[in-house]
């Protein structure tokens, strides 16, 4: 018998024109021969991987019509096992074509065989940038492992998918090796706290100055974010100065002993950048100049003292109740709002502490602020023992940079 050379690709499209039984048969021993006649000399071998890969993907895509889950599923994990035993160079037509037959059999096959897939290719650099695209685009469970680990996406592709994505893929983009800078700050500027907590605690995400600023902004209501900013090196020292009216005392401790190895100086002029930060929210607001004339007013007519500030906190001026704190306590209006309305009492503490109020007034004060939302007599007992707790040499040590914003706004 005349040995006649098989052209793969050619004989397989002759063959599968007409899927007959018969044809499938002549289709299955060809084959055979190809890969097992002892005719075929090496050189012609090594010829026939790479015709047996596109053979493979022309099946593939043939049978990639077919209407079964568990078939669809089969033939997923058969062409990625190709895919990875062979991996085709990036920008070939081979890699091409792999990238639109699994990106087809994905779009069509159950979660559970995608999330399997996105596992698969999460650690694959050479990964077909089509499938991982679609596979980052999914549902969060088959999302995770690309969108957290695949480097096959570029900053740009991050920037895309965090610029569409919901709060979970945002989250999951948080929590990569490295996040570029332009990246966090659409995550900060789009993603929830929770999203901003996990990029802040990521050491290998670089934040941008405007992005500090603005996660500085929400922790000042949302204590889950002090512990972590506080420990990010980058932190601008201006902004650690304004985290000082809303941190709890251990945090407060750890601020202060950053600042002693800052130069004076530079330390100065963090304080005043973040003087000047806090006082522009306030800045034209009327009902803050409102605030400010009442308690001038009152401190003229010699009213102004303990009693009144807890008489406006219990009508619910605040406002007017943090002017009048800050008048008492030498300390600016900023700061004291902060320790009115910071979720922990401690700097509320620290303003009393510091500013020779008595320890009963700040334990009315801090019951007052929390009215309606814990068991007032307990809640007192507390407060009390946070007061004693907090040495008045400490106190004024850490409100000697509040001193400091004070006599900037003098100024």
């Amino acid at each position: 018998m005349e040995y006649r050379p098989l052209r793969l690709p050619t004989d397989y499209l002759r063959l599968r024109r007409k899927a007959t039984p018969q044809r499938t048969r002549a289709f299955t021993n060809y084959r055979h021969r190809f890969f097992t006649d002892s005719r075929i000399n090496g050189r012609d071998k090594i010829a026939a991987g790479s015709m047996a890969v596109e053979t493979n993907l022309y099946k593939l895509v043939d049978l990639a019509r077919e209407k079964s889950s568990d078939r669809r599923r089969q033939l997923l994990r058969e062409v990625t096992d190709h895919f990875f035993s062979e991996t085709p160079s990036a920008a070939t037509e081979t890699h091409s074509a792999y990238d639109a037959v699994l990106s087809r059999l994905a779009a069509d096959t159950a979660q559970d065989a995608r999330e399997e897939l996105a596992a698969r290719f999460a650690d694959a650099p050479e990964a077909p940038h089509g499938l991982v695209m679609q596979l980052a685009r999914d549902v969060i469970e088959v999302a995770a492992p690309i969108l957290q680990k695949s480097t096959a996406l570029t900053e740009t592709d991050l920037l895309a998918l965090a610029e569409e994505s919901d709060s979970s893929h945002l989250k999951a983009i948080s929590s990569r090796a490295t996040v570029p800078e332009a990246v966090s700050d659409t995550l900060v500027r789009r993603g929830s706290d929770d999203v901003v907590l996990s990029l802040v605690k990521n050491e290998g995400a670089e934040i941008s100055r405007q992005a500090f600023e603005s996660i500085t902004e929400r922790a000042e209501v949302n204590p889950d974010l002090h512990a972590p900013l506080v420990d990010r090196r980058e932190m601008p020292t201006d902004l650690l100065n304004d985290l000082m009216a809303v941190v709890e005392s251990r945090l407060r401790d750890r601020i202060l002993q950053k600042f002693d190895g800052v130069d004076p100086d530079e330390l100065q002029a963090a304080i005043d950048a973040s003087h000047a930060r806090l006082e522009s929210r306030l800045s034209g607001d009327k009902d803050v100049d409102d605030a400010r004339r009442y308690i001038n007013g009152m401190k003229l007519r010699r009213r102004l003292d303990g009693a009144l500030v807890v008489k406006l906190l219990r009508e619910g001026h605040m406002l007017r109740c943090a002017a009048g704190l800050a008048a008492l306590t030498d300390v600016d209006l900023t700061t004291a709002k902060q320790a009115l309305e910071s979720p922990s009492v401690d700097p509320l503490c620290l303003v009393c502490r510091a500013g020779g109020l008595e320890r009963s007034l700040f334990i009315t004060l801090a019951v007052l602020r929390n009215a309606g939302k814990g068991d007032a007599l307990r809640d007192s007992r507390e407060y009390g023992r946070i007061f004693d707790e907090l040495s008045e040499r400490e106190a004024q040590r850490a409100m000697r940079f509040m001193m400091l914003r004070k006599k900037a706004e003098a100024a």
